[in-house]
């Protein structure tokens, strides 16, 4: 494409040439011709493709807020000819960054590393590689773009905080099993026999069609289970105040929410989360799930048609046994309401708010243990005051 200097050159060389014609003067021609000329070897400069062949790859793909995470571009000259050094760019979430590649022999092989940000969480697209190649003029330039995107997934922050409290005694032993616990009154399937097992437990219609012995698994089925759920409605984090951060606080709720998913797996909790926006992922009581719901958390937004926090009162129904946590920003008063309808439903209610500017103290809430804090930091701080 023609640059600013090549626009001006061709329009020069237009009005030379007309000016020539009228007044008949051939000095004017030989200019006009002499900037036409210059046009020329600037095009036939510039479509002249280095032969490069670029693929990039990020590692690694999938990193925690502020872990290190580089790109890796790989450049091959796949001509008969050795390539002049260039600068190309590498595009990062919207951003160029330089490459520099160096003077290539045929078959020449070029590797650069490129460290990629992770201080936001986010889904970011790296690449593809853009060469940019202008003429010695700087009449025209040509942009062509080699190698494929890669994706990084930044997870968001997470705070070392405790689990939901639940209301439920813990095992004196230390850590929950991440299987249902064995000795209870419900039965959960057979297993072989082993020795040393309770003969009561013993299935004998079992053993008579298979010969061998097998015995009840009971288990225990007042496991606790835990629920996260994220207020994704803009009006939730719209702060007047402070229009340049206007859903900072979003991002703290997100920090917030992720710590609490973590320290549930980490306690081997089954893990139930939710958005007010109609997302559904479960951990499950082994934490297999823990990553789907980070990596939900990574590119989560806030939406204008969101419920709110009146969006629990649907998950009544998956209430019991459940222990809530509900994270939100600052929200009117009746976008909260639903909390108090569904406390009785719940084995405990928490209410986490975000974005507190003004340290006023948390709203009440019959049933409800409530923590307001300016940020994701803070809550965490009030957090292990309160629960430790």
């Amino acid at each position: 494409m023609l640059t600013a200097s090549g626009k001006w050159a061709l329009g020069s060389a237009l009005v030379l040439f007309a000016s020539g014609w009228v007044f008949q003067y051939r000095i004017l021609f030989v200019l006009a011709y002499a900037l036409i000329a210059a046009l020329l070897l600037a095009m036939a400069w510039v479509l002249r493709q280095p032969s490069l062949s670029a693929f990039q790859h990020v590692q690694p793909a999938v990193v925690g807020a502020g872990e290190p995470a580089h790109a890796t571009v790989i450049t091959t000259n796949t001509g008969r000819r050795s390539n002049a050094p260039l600068i190309a760019s590498n595009t990062i979430d919207g951003k160029a960054s330089s490459v520099a590649i160096p003077k290539l022999e045929p078959g020449g092989q070029d590797r650069s590393l490129i460290l990629i940000p992770t201080t936001r969480r986010g889904h970011f697209d790296v690449g593809p590689l853009t060469i940019d190649r202008s003429d010695p003029f700087g009449l025209l330039r040509r942009v062509t773009h080699q190698g494929s995107i890669a994706t990084l997934i930044v997870h968001p922050e997470i705070h070392p905080m405790t689990t939901l409290p639940t209301g439920h005694r813990r095992e004196l032993e230390g850590a929950r099993s991440a299987i249902p616990q064995e000795g209870g009154i419900s039965f959960h399937s057979l297993r072989d026999y082993v020795a040393g097992d309770d003969l009561r437990l013993i299935h004998w219609r079992s053993v008579a069609k298979t010969g061998s012995l097998m015995v009840r698994k009971n288990i225990v089925t007042s496991e606790p289970r835990l629920m996260v759920v994220l207020d994704t409605w803009s009006g939730s984090y719209a702060n007047p105040d402070k229009k340049a951060d206007r859903f900072e606080s979003f991002e703290d709720a997100v920090r917030v929410a992720a710590s609490l998913v973590d320290a549930g797996c980490e306690s081997h909790y089954p893990v139930l989360f939710r958005t007010t926006g109609g997302i559904e992922a479960d951990a499950g009581s082994s934490g297999e799930g823990r990553i789907a719901i980070m990596r939900i958390l990574a590119g989560i937004q806030t939406t204008e048609d969101d419920p709110g926090l009146n969006a629990v009162i649907r998950f009544a129904d998956q209430a019991d046994g459940v222990s809530l946590g509900a994270i939100t920003g600052q929200p009117p008063p009746e976008r909260i309401a639903g909390i108090s309808r569904v406390r009785p439903r719940f084995d405990m209610v928490t209410l986490v708010q975000v974005g507190e500017a003004f340290d006023r103290p948390p709203m009440e809430i019959a049933g409800a243990m409530v923590i307001n804090g300016a940020t994701s930091q803070d809550v965490a701080d009030r957090w292990k005051a309160t629960f430790g």
